[in-house]
């Protein structure tokens, strides 16, 4: 076996093992006193659209996380961190607190 068949076969397994446990954990829940789930709704959906158009810095630089920091990012990877992000501040912007369930 060539050095480039062991490589790929090691990135396909690093790739499913990624998009395994990436299925397996759920994002939290949004949580804000007095807030029904319409509101939740309507607020998460307008962080979402406000994150979505945020620019993205020239040279993101995410917080540190495991998944992510051995390996360079590609700037869609950096995109999807700024996002999540951005969402998370906008949320917690509005008085909404991350519950994991």
């Amino acid at each position: 076996m060539n050095v480039m068949t062991s490589f790929l076969r090691a990135s396909i397994a690093v790739a499913g093992t990624a998009l395994f446990v990436a299925a397996c954990s759920s994002p939290p829940t949004w949580e804000k006193a007095g807030a029904n789930e319409t509101t939740v709704a309507n607020d998460s959906n307008d962080c979402r659209v406000q994150a979505r158009f945020a620019p993205l810095p020239e040279r993101y630089v995410g917080s540190p996380d495991p998944s992510v920091t051995s390996k360079v990012m590609s700037r869609e990877d950096e995109r999807v961190a700024f996002e999540t992000q951005e969402f998370q501040k906008c949320m917690t912007g509005k008085g909404y607190t991350a519950v994991k369930r």
